[in-house]
């Protein structure tokens, strides 16, 4: 059995980077944008909506946080102008931080400023190359529209680079993986800086509480796909406690087989419910559960009770490919490769259990196909510092 390192602690932001981003961004959008026309009592009732959003921010497992802030600031940018819009999130986010840390520095504090003002930069600079059409509330939608995609995303890939380089990771990929994740909210949180605009002066500080619900709202349910997401980790975790509970000798390699497995499946290309899926396959097959129960003399299967585990079903194509010959399931090229990626994690954590599995999904796979899966096993071995 070979055994992994202890992961290595986050790496603390330098300074300078975080704050020359703030800097440079700041410097930018003041330069741009004239002071002579700040409309600061306008401006109040949002930097209230920010600080109520700055208060309920969710952090994802990986590091990450979730905005259910955009809404609000991108409509402050397009309507009051990006120095306001700054000046609003620095208020806001220092005074939810004192609010709940007190006076105490955080790096996640200057990073959370950092993308906003990135992202306001980004909207604000993206305005000028928006043709005019000659309908007014056309070209406000398309302006807001435009503006919103630039705040979002220059903040989602912002977001990324600390966390990419600690892990070594694209950036590019690790975005593509939050916006299969966030997609909704981000997209909702265009949608609704849109609305804010449109309704600002009809409706003013009543239109305002109206988006601040809506904001809340996508917030509240983006926690509760989170806590079940949470909820089916914690029940595979109990699952894989019991069975090592009865194999001491192994305590701890199932959790690196699935982390090994999350990672391979991140350097072969794949994100999301993708990598989750292989996780959850290295889990079971080293512990050899399965789906299905095969009668070798009748040649049927009967499901096993694993198979009435709704939230598992996605992963049994991969068990399933691992654990039998290709004569008996039928699967895709996808399913094949990930089976093969996370036999090989198995392999390298206890190599006797899966030698006949390796063998046999190496068969049914193109040489190009092997290889390309055996090099991202390499990798995420060297990263997670398994020899």
């Amino acid at each position: 059995m070979t055994a992994m390192t202890a992961p290595r602690s986050p790496r603390v932001p330098r300074a300078g980077a975080h704050d020359i981003a703030v800097l440079v961004a700041a410097v930018t959008v003041l330069v741009i944008s004239g002071w002579d026309a700040l409309d600061w009592p306008s401006a109040l009732p949002y930097l209230f909506a920010l600080v109520i959003l700055s208060l309920m921010d969710i952090r994802l497992p990986h590091g990450d946080s979730v905005d259910v802030d955009s809404a609000v600031i991108i409509a402050s940018v397009y309507l009051f102008g990006p120095a306001i819009a700054a000046w609003l999130v620095f208020i806001s986010r220092i005074l939810a931080h004192v609010a709940l840390h007190g006076l105490s520095f955080s790096w996640s504090l200057a990073a959370s400023i950092s993308k906003r003002i990135v992202g306001i930069s980004a909207g604000f600079a993206i305005l000028w190359l928006v043709p005019s059409p000659s309908w007014e509330r056309a070209q406000i939608f398309m302006e807001v529209l435009a503006l919103g995609l630039a705040y979002v995303t220059a903040g989602l890939l912002y977001g990324q680079v600390s966390l990419a380089a600690e892990r070594r990771d694209s950036i590019l990929r690790m975005a593509a993986s939050n916006i299969a994740l966030q997609g909704p909210v981000l997209a909702t949180g265009v949608s609704v800086g849109i609305l804010t605009v449109l309704i600002h002066d009809g409706m003013a500080v009543w239109g305002l509480l109206l988006v601040l619900f809506l904001a809340l709202t996508t917030r509240q349910s983006f926690a509760l796909l989170l806590d079940v997401r949470q909820g089916y980790q914690a029940t595979v975790e109990a699952l894989i406690g019991a069975m090592e509970a009865q194999q001491s000798h192994e305590l701890g390699v199932g959790s690196e087989v699935a982390i090994m497995a999350r990672a391979a499946g991140a350097e072969y290309g794949w994100f999301g419910k993708s990598v989750e899926n292989m996780g959850y396959a290295a889990l079971l097959l080293h512990f050899g559960l399965s789906f299905t129960s095969w009668d070798d003399a009748t040649t049927t299967a009967r499901p096993t009770p694993l198979a009435e585990v709704q939230f598992l079903r996605p992963v049994a194509p991969i068990v399933e490919a691992a654990k039998n010959p290709p004569t008996k399931v039928s699967v895709t090229r996808r399913t094949l490769i990930a089976a093969y990626i996370v036999a090989l994690c198995i392999s390298r954590l206890s190599p006797a259990r899966t030698d006949a599995m390796v063998a046999s999904l190496a068969g049914q796979l193109m040489p190009k196909e092997r290889w390309r899966s055996e090099a991202a096993v390499e990798r995420a071995a060297r990263k997670l510092g398994v020899s």
